[in-house]
């Protein structure tokens, strides 16, 4: 069995983020590498949003740093990993060019300060909006084909225990009420206010109002996204 995929069995159950961290960490040292991090990819037709770190061992000064430059935004590796599911190697000199001393070149120096000389994204678009990638830096400036291969399914492993221990934690934290999860399964099954109002012996007022501040706690547009983000949130189970 490949290395990291080796690693991710062995992670006791149930899972969470500091076991998952600690995994992490053993993958990067097993590759070579010294930096892991997991990304949200923003979606493809957003020019303007940018890339959001979810979990990495990133120094805190230079996430500060990496924010500042904007890299977060306007990196070359969003484009990249925007365009599909292929695993995108990378060496600073490749992304960012040479620093010289008669030209700096800030993001240059940053990662190379910061023995971020190289490493490998790996992309995984999911059935759903949630895009992500799995990444790992630091001295190393190649890796093989095989092992690409071998982290390319660690990532979907990764992502997956993830969104378990997200999902649990979630459900623990659930903002809404018996009631409003009532009213927002009823609606993901297709029903109408007043055909929820009849099943629950409330008015369809009562349960558009539910409805409405389900809507409202989790930061959605409209009910049918309401269902989609509680559902994926764990707060319908």
């Amino acid at each position: 069995m490949a290395a990291a995929l080796a690693i991710l069995a062995g992670v006791p159950r149930p899972w969470d983020e500091i076991r998952l961290a600690e995994a992490l960490a053993g993958i990067a040292l097993a590759y070579g590498y010294r930096h892991y991090s997991i990304f949200h990819i923003p979606a493809a037709d957003d020019a303007r949003a940018e890339m959001k770190l979810i979990v990495s061992n990133w120094e805190p000064a230079f996430l500060k740093a990496y924010e500042k430059l904007g890299l977060l935004r306007f990196s070359p590796v969003i484009r990249a990993l925007k365009a599909g599911p292929t695993p995108f190697p990378w060496d600073a000199d490749m992304l960012h060019g040479f620093d010289e001393p008669d030209e700096p070149n800030p993001p240059a120096r940053l990662l190379a300060a910061n023995g971020f000389h190289g490493g490998v994204y790996l992309p995984v678009h999911g059935m759903t909006s949630f895009h992500g990638a799995l990444g790992f830096a630091g001295d190393r400036v190649d890796i093989t084909e095989a092992e690409m291969g071998e982290l390319q399914l660690a990532a979907f492993g990764v992502l997956g225990m993830l969104a378990t221990c997200r999902f649990e934690d979630n459900k623990r934290a659930n903002p809404l009420t018996p009631r409003e999860r009532d009213c927002l399964k009823l609606a993901m099954l297709g029903k109408t206010s007043s055909e929820i109002g009849t099943i629950l012996s409330l008015s369809e007022h009562t349960v558009s109002q539910h409805l409405t501040t389900a809507t409202r706690k989790v930061n959605a547009s409209n009910r049918t996204h309401a269902v989609a983000v509680a559902a994926q949130l764990g707060y319908l189970s």
